[in-house]
């Protein structure tokens, strides 16, 4: 019985993922805007050095 419950789940399933007919979905965000791995990494850096600053400023008062 349970197997027959998990078949029909698994048809019912495929039947409406292949049958949507609706339009298609846009990206969320366009490909031109994706950052890369260079800029994350100098974001990161640069955060680094603030939040060093903000800890050097603090300990030396």
């Amino acid at each position: 019985m349970p197997d027959e419950q998990e078949r029909l789940v698994a048809d019912a399933l495929r039947a409406q993922a292949t049958s949507s007919g609706g339009l298609p979905v846009p990206a969320v965000r366009p490909p031109g805007r994706v950052l890369g791995a260079g800029w994350v990494l100098v974001l990161a850096v640069l955060l680094g050095l603030a939040a060093g600053t903000v800890v050097a400023v603090v300990t030396l008062r």
